[in-house]
This record gives structure tokens, sequence and C-alpha cells, in this order.
């Protein structure tokens, strides 16, 4: 009894699946009245005899009638996958692109478009491979999060579909859902999108992908390489410059450039703080010595009118007016030089930000500092080269007697240079002020002429 009622359901079974490969729906409502467990039994049942269900054999065929019936009386039917490909009856009908019998499937399962293959594919990646385009809509209207999903071998969307070339399907979802998510995915071997449709020289989708601002241009594989080197590297063609030139307008750069350490403006800022620290103390220093130590030394008694301890250089003779003003300048440049070295190390120590307009008023400050010290300079060597005991011994030792106007000569020439070279120091920067400014002043006209030129559209409403 057992045995003939197997044969019979056996039977049945058979039955079954030729009423789905013909989509004979009379037949299939004639074998439920039969035997109304027949389609629980496929679900139960995993036979080898029969490595899909009725309903994968009817969708695959493109049997809308029978698909349906077949879900509205088992509609678990579409969550079984084959023992092929463990593809679900929604992975067939997306890459057969029958759109109806994809419809009936999502209305009664939605959640299947996040089913896998044995490659970990779902069925919007199905459709994707073979083109599809009605159907990859379709399934983003139901499930746009499945787009996302990544194959096994860390493939996205946009992978299969330029390894598969399908470059209008590929347009498609990165104009709908191209964030940088999905643009710079990598595969498992780091590549991303543009790799490979740098690989492929498929021109017109390398341009698509350079055009969006998401797009990481300057990814790099496992392999140490940009899309700029998988162009280098690659067998040239004629028609392969557009790609070239398309790279290097959007400033796709080689691995190697990229890694080369940047010089921030972080960097120059901490440099030139160092530097003026530095030089700074080191005026300082020169600028106190020179005040409590200044040329000529001091005093050391009381004797014709003058004190033990007073500058030498300050003591005018009575009746003579050799030393009146010289120790006024040296005195008034070296506090100038001493002033401006000491503000610059506290502004330095006080934790301002090191921003250019604060690095700037210190360094303006600094040529104040190293122009005070240079005066000082030459007011010490003019007291020291033109006092009474100097001319004396400059007159008894030199041979040429224009020689004791050497002194004065080099301060002059000194100076002169000096001032020749401040000078040119404060054109260079007013030269680029008045650049900047009237670069910028360009802008703003050339902005203001194209907005007067965008004349407002108006709408007449009746």
């Amino acid at each position: 009894m057992e045995a003939q009622q197997g044969e019979r359901l056996e039977l049945l079974t058979t039955r079954l699946y030729d009423a789905a490969l013909t989509g004979d729906v009379p037949s299939l409502r004639n074998l439920l009245q039969q035997d109304p467990l027949i389609l629980d039994r496929c679900i139960i049942e995993k036979s080898s005899r029969f490595m899909q269900s009725p309903l994968h054999v009817a969708v695959n065929l493109g049997y809308l009638e029978f698909t349906t019936e077949v879900l509205n009386r088992k509609p678990e039917l579409a969550e079984e996958l084959d023992q092929l490909k463990r593809w679900s009856p929604l992975h067939m009908a997306s890459a057969k692109g029958y759109l109806e019998i994809v419809s009936v499937l999502l209305t009664a399962n939605p959640n299947m478009c996040f089913a896998r293959d044995i490659d970990g594919r779902n069925a919007v990646h199905v459709a994707a491979i073979y083109g599809q385009f009605q159907v990859v809509e379709e399934l983003l209207r139901a499930k746009p999060q499945a787009a996302r999903e990544r194959t096994t071998s860390g493939e996205s969307i946009l992978h299969l579909c330029m390894k598969h070339s399908q470059p209008e399907v590929l347009r498609f979802l990165v104009q709908t859902m191209g964030d940088g998510q999905l643009l710079n995915s990598k595969d498992s071997d780091g590549n991303t999108v543009l790799h490979l449709a740098v690989a492929a020289k498929h021109y017109e989708t390398i341009k698509l992908l350079l055009k969006e601002k998401w797009t990481e241009k300057n990814a790099i594989n496992t392999n140490g390489l940009t899309a700029m080197d998988m162009y280098i590297q690659s067998k040239k063609e004629a028609r392969d410059g557009g790609i070239w030139l398309a790279l290097r307008r959007a400033k796709v750069l080689e691995a190697k450039k990229l890694l080369k350490p940047k010089k921030s403006s972080r960097d120059w800022l901490d440099k030139q703080r160092t530097a003026l620290m530095v030089v700074s103390s080191l005026i300082a220093t020169m600028a106190f010595q020179a005040g409590i130590n200044p040329p000529g030394g001091v005093w050391q008694d009381n004797n014709d009118g003058h004190k033990a301890g007073t500058s030498i250089m300050a003591h005018i003779e009575e009746g003579k007016q050799h030393n009146q003003g010289i120790y006024d300048a040296f005195l008034v440049s070296n506090t100038i030089g001493l002033v401006s070295s000491l503000t610059v190390i506290v502004l330095l120590i006080s934790g301002l930000p090191c921003m250019r307009l604060v690095m700037g008023l210190l360094m303006l400050t600094m040529w104040i500092a190293v122009t005070a010290t240079t005066m000082t300079y030459i007011s010490s060597i003019y007291f020291l080269g033109t006092s009474k005991e100097s001319l004396n011994s400059f007159k008894e030792d030199l041979i040429s007697s224009k020689n004791h106007h050497l002194v004065q000569n080099t301060i002059i020439t000194a100076s002169v240079a000096w001032i020749f070279l401040l000078g040119l120091l404060i054109l260079g920067h007013v030269i680029r002020l008045f650049y900047k400014l009237i670069k910028q002043i360009v802008r703003l006209v050339i902005g203001g002429v194209r907005r007067c030129s965008v004349r407002p559209r108006y709408h007449l409403q009746v």
C-alpha cells in the first residue's frame, strides 16, 4: 500500500513538472484537486531528481499565469533556491528580463531581493550583469538597498556592470545612486570601478566617473596602482589619447607622486616660527650686551668732568661736538632693536595661532629689529673709527692722505646698500599686494558681469 502511494505521489509530481514545462494552468489546478499538498512537498522534499522547483521551471520559461497561480497557492515557493547556482525564482526572472514576473515575485516576497546565489550575487546584481535595465529599475523601487550589497569577491554592482560590459546600466546606477560609498567601493583586489574602466579603456564610462564629485580619483589598489598607473602600464592605441587627457584634466596622479610627503602650510609656519625665535633671541642678546657695555667702554674714574661707570661714548669734551648725536643714535637704535626682538619673543611664546597674517606681522617686526641692529653697528663703527685718537692713528699709519676717510666711505656704502636692499624688499611686497588686489577686483568684476548677463525669465500666467 505504501509503495503504491509513493508511486502515485511520484507520478503526480512528474505531471506537475510537465505542467510547469508547458505553462498548463488547468493541469496545475487539476493536480491540486487531486493532491492539495503537492506544492508543500516541493518545499519539504529536496529530491535530487528535480534540481529546481516547479516555480523555477515556470519562471525560467516565462509563464506568467502559471507563476501567478503557484504563488497564489503557495507564496513560500518564491523563497526556494535551486540546487544548481542557488538561484531563487527572482534571480531567474531578473536574468531573463521578465518584468511582469519580477513584479509578481516581489509582491509575494520583496525581501528576496537580498537572497544570494553561490557567488554572493542577489537579483539586482544578476539583472545588471544581463543588462536588464527595466528590471533593475523595478528591483530598486522595491529594495534600493539591495544595490549596495557586495558579492563574496567584494564586487559592487558597478564592478559587475563594468566587468560584464553593461555601460548603460552603470550610467543609470551612477546617476541615481552615485554616492561616495558606491562609487569608491573596492573589490578583493582593491580596484574601484574607475580602475576597471581604465583597464577596459571605456572612455565614456571614465568621463562619467571623473565627472562625479564623490569619485575618489586617486584611489590606490592592493598592487599600489592608481587609475593613471593602470593606463600607463596598459598597451597603448591611437584612440587612447582621450583617456589620458581626461585623467590629466581630472588631476589623476601616479601613485609615486601621491606617496611623496607633502609640505603643508602648517610645516612652513612652524619652520618660520622657529627661525623667528632663534633670530629674535640672538638680536635681543646682542642689544642687551651693547646696552650695558657700549662701544668704548665706561669711565673708571671721576676726573675731567666725567663720572666712573658712565659711557665714554656719551661723554662730550668741553668745546667739542665730536660725540654729539652719535650716542643718541646708538641708544635709540639699540633700544628699538631690543624692544622689537623681545616683542617677537613674547608673541611667539604667548600661544597666538600661527596664521599667515600673524606671521607676517612678526616678520615685519623682525625687519625693524634687524634694521635697528644695523644702525647700532653703523653708529658704533662711526664712533670708534672717527674719534680723535682714531684719526691721529690713521694719519700716522696710513700712507695715503685720502685713507683717513676709509671709515666714513665704508659706512656710507654699507648704509646705501642696506637701504637699497630694504627698498627692493618693500617694492616686491607692494607689487605682490597690488597683484593680489587687482586679481581679486578682476574676479569680482567678471562675476558681476556674468550675473548681470543672466536675464531672469518671467512666465505669464493666464
